[in-house]
């Protein structure tokens, strides 16, 4: 699994699935999950990496991760290290096992 972290605009066509990071009642973020989805891809909105599912990534290769504020660093922090962690989990084929 590679992590992209970056504009929607800027992802892969093959990045099938994007976490955007922000407040569930921003109106961007909400804008940029239509967008995700129209483009056919699976989008999800979190506040916390404890919302990360793992399921989420199954069989995925490229995760986009866009961030929908300038004062979240420590989230996206978190973020990515718990991706990390599904995707070393995921090459040793134990994402479903991973603790929610």
């Amino acid at each position: 699994m590679t992590i992209h972290l970056g504009k929607l605009s800027d992802l892969s066509p093959k990045t099938r699935t994007v976490i955007l990071i922000g407040s569930r009642s921003s109106d961007h973020l909400h804008e940029l999950v239509r967008i995700a989805e129209f483009k056919g891809r699976a989008a999800y909105r979190i506040e916390t990496a404890d919302e990360l599912q793992p399921r989420w990534f199954a069989g995925q290769e490229d995760i986009g991760v866009v961030v929908g504020a300038a004062d979240l660093d420590h989230v996206v922090r978190r973020v990515l290290d718990r991706l990390n962690q599904f995707a070393a989990a995921q090459v040793r084929g134990m994402l479903e096992g991973v603790a929610q």
